[in-house]
């Protein structure tokens, strides 16, 4: 079969999984990220920084694994423009880990600011405040480096995702735009980068009000016009697994009360637009989601595919079985003593849900750290579920 008929392939697969139809095998998706870097005898210090490394670790990866998707083609961590510019502003790294300080760019009274005028603010109050000092010491031969790598990576991106879909037939995840990521919503972003998780959840607390007045307008700038086009489509789009790739991590802060608040809300309306047009979401639950369940209980069958972090796999089934599974490979199977021993934890995950969709098999967190799966493990999992999981 060549790579493109295997791309359309893989693609049906993820489709009907997603969608609780039949599948000939069960579909693995790779949920690795920065272990690609380890496994291929780099460290983090190296790749990062990099771009060539970075393409050589991808490759190694998919010579050595075959895999149905990939989460990260490389591009995710990157530092190749901030260190051009000779700061890593909140981000850090060495050998091993990488990891984003909790960090504060505006405070509560300056959020319409951010939002009214997003450029000036960015560059008069979050880039300084990124940088620190070093935003205004430095001259046009930094700036000019700096762009110069910024379009070095956006051809990265490019790319690698024509590598990895000509060469392996690896398909596009979803149509969100590459430079920008998942969608966001406005209490991710609040998290994320404006008011980081201590003040957010102070601001909760003790803001709900205006909290609110910024979500809902944030959302109504940035969520609206997504749910529009949605709406405005003509359903499915098969040249991607998914129709929309949605991540969920503030969550995890967050009360019932503050979720029905804050994200809930205009998160059900752009997944009622996807469940309209008979599309699929694929969303990232980070952490765990069992205790919002219910929220999600009662959208039609092949609208939702939940990819678990924390979570079980028969939990989930269990709390929402309209809901499609991502997940099940953890880092305990990965490391497993014996490689037949992880074989075995993915031939019960396969026979416990069948072939009668609704399942997709995937590292639930992303393997991130050199311990986080054994190769041989890896490389027997994949053999064992393209000769069809059985």
């Amino acid at each position: 079969m060549d790579n493109k008929k295997l791309k359309e392939e893989r693609i049906r697969l993820f489709r009907d999984s997603a969608s609780f139809r039949p599948v000939s095998r069960i579909p693995h998706f790779a949920n690795a990220v920065t272990w690609k870097v380890f496994d291929a005898g780099h460290t983090l210090d190296e790749a990062l920084v990099d771009l060539a490394v970075m393409k050589e670790c991808v490759v190694h990866f998919l010579d050595n694994y075959t895999v149905d998707g990939l989460m990260d083609t490389g591009i995710r961590n990157q530092f190749t423009v901030t260190e051009a510019f000779g700061a890593k502003g909140y981000y850090y790294y060495d050998s091993e880990s990488i990891g984003i300080k909790d960090h504060m760019l505006c405070t509560v009274d300056t959020l319409f600011d951010y939002l009214r005028d997003y450029d000036r603010f960015v560059w008069e109050q979050v880039l300084p405040e990124k940088y620190g000092d070093e935003w205004y010491d430095r001259d046009i031969s930094v700036w000019k480096k700096t762009f110069g790598e910024y379009l070095k990576y956006t051809m990265f991106i490019i790319s690698m995702a024509s590598l990895t879909s000509k060469k392996y037939g690896i398909p596009s995840l979803a149509p969100n735009n590459p430079m920008t990521g998942t969608i966001n919503f406005a209490a991710e972003e609040l998290m994320a980068n404006l008011l980081g998780i201590k003040e957010l959840s102070t601001a909760m607390r003790r803001n709900g009000s205006l909290l609110k007045d910024f979500v809902d307008e944030w959302d109504e700038k940035k969520i609206d016009p997504q749910i529009e086009k949605v709406l405005g489509s003509d359903g499915p789009n098969m040249k991607y697994c998914f129709d929309a790739s949605v991540l969920m991590l503030v969550h995890n802060i967050m009360n019932t009360s503050q979720f029905e608040t804050f994200y809930w809300p205009h998160l059900e309306k752009l997944l009622r637009a996807y469940e309209k047009k008979g599309m699929n979401a694929r969303i990232f639950a980070e952490g765990s989601i069992l205790r919002f369940a219910d929220y999600f209980r009662d959208f039609s069958r092949g609208t939702l595919t939940m990819h678990i972090e924390n979570d079980g796999v028969f939990d989930i089934r269990r709390s929402m079985p309209n809901v499609a599974i991502m997940g099940g490979l953890t880092t305990e199977i990965l490391r497993a003593e014996h490689i037949s021993d992880a074989v075995d934890a993915a031939r019960m995950l396969c026979e416990s849900f069948g072939r009668e969709g609704g399942f997709i098999l995937s590292e639930g967190r992303m393997l991130s750290y050199r311990n986080d799966a054994y190769s041989e493990n890896y490389r027997a999992i994949c053999d064992f579920m393209n000769e069809g999981g059985r």
